[in-house]
């Protein structure tokens, strides 16, 4: 009997250990404001907005140290509406449509991760863009654009995906590889249909960060979709007086009555302000450099739809979780274009697009 309750000791103490290397964490961000857009020849909207500053969301978080350096952990991660009290899944249902993986993870081997995550161009997005892809003066109004003013499957996320993150210790170098599957039958006509693969490498030393990144979706040619390369360069340098960033993209669609190419540049700057606070400015251009053989439905060549966006804003910072901000984005569209900015409807061709936004964003 004393053996016995000696192991059921041993047991528990052991038990106690390793639960003691594992840890869970729920996090999350709301986000809401009071946004007014006007879209040029088609009207106002006023509405609460969501996500003005960051996306509001909801997850969970976790890792367990397996010893020798080793850990696994999960990522799950939900986009939310508190404007209606909803997630973004259909019928407003929470779906964790941001991040999802599985993970092994070691400090000098690096991370594998499987599952879904954002794509290598996105992170640039997320990062060298001053409005952190977010709110109706992000770059991604112009820059998520694939044939239309859409983004494409696979522009800002992906499922079914396999990456590889190098790890934090190669002195200010870090980078990802990621591939992912379209899950097609393969005697099907169109199996390779979502498959992608791309890359992101960069590097970080004191107040400067660069990083370049590629992603290549495959589809079969049609009139809408085709073989979709979407590739970025972004960089930042921290002036101390101003955080200054830069982001290059480059999108190309093969359709089957031409190629769609396009091109964005954006220039912006984050600049201190009243101790608390930053100023955020940025202007972006958008051309169309697509075949001459794709064209509007008036009959004029679709690359006449360049756009041109300059965005400001401000953000108060009440403490380390709670920011009070504002933004004002003005979209301008030449030829036919109908960029607009978010949270807005599409112009008519060739108008302006024009959003204001004041909300408050709490971290928890």
């Amino acid at each position: 009997m004393k053996r016995k309750i000696l192991l059921c000791a041993a047991l528990g103490l052991a038990f106690g250990a390793v639960h003691a290397q594992s840890s869970v964490t729920m996090f999350g961000i709301m986000d809401v404001g009071v946004q007014r857009t006007d879209a040029g020849g088609v009207g106002t909207l006023n509405a609460l907005s969501n996500g003005g500053l960051n996306t509001s969301r909801l997850g969970f978080r976790g890792t367990e140290d397996l010893g020798g350096g080793l850990r696994a952990g999960f990522w799950l991660e939900s986009s939310l509406n508190p404007d209606v009290g909803t997630g973004r899944g259909t019928n407003g249902a929470i779906v964790f449509d941001r991040v999802s993986y599985v993970s092994l993870a070691s400090n000098s081997l690096g991370e594998v991760r499987l599952g879904r995550d954002f794509i290598p161009t996105h992170y640039n997005s997320i990062y060298f863009d001053p409005f952190n892809a977010n709110g109706v003066a992000r770059a991604g109004n112009l820059t998520f654009a694939g044939v239309t003013a859409a983004p494409l499957p696979t522009a800002i996320s992906g499922s079914n995906t396999v990456s590889y993150w190098l790890p934090g210790t190669l002195g200010g170098f870090y980078g990802m590889a990621m591939v992912g599957m379209g899950e097609n039958l393969s005697n099907s006509p169109n199996k390779n249909d979502g498959d992608f693969a791309g890359g992101r490498i960069g590097y970080a030393s004191g107040p400067f960060d660069i990083a370049a990144a590629v992603t290549r979706t495959r589809n079969v040619s049609t009139a809408a979709i085709g073989n979709y390369t979407h590739a970025n360069l972004g960089a930042s340098w921290d002036a101390g007086f101003a955080r200054f960033f830069a982001l290059y993209n480059e999108v190309t669609v093969k359709l089957t009555a031409g190629d769609v190419h396009k091109t964005t540049a954006e220039i912006g700057a984050h600049i201190p302000a009243f101790e608390v606070g930053r100023i955020r400015v940025s202007y972006a251009v958008l051309n169309d450099h697509s075949d001459d053989t794709l064209r509007n439905p008036n009959g004029s060549a679709s690359r006449s739809n360049d756009a041109r966006q300059l965005g400001i804003g401000y953000v108060h910072n009440l403490s380390k979780r709670t920011a009070l901000y504002g933004s004002y984005a003005r979209l301008t569209n030449k030829g036919q274009g109908r960029y607009f900015v978010s949270g807005g409807v599409a112009p008519l061709g060739g108008r302006a697009s024009t959003g204001t936004e004041f909300g408050i964003r709490h971290i928890f």
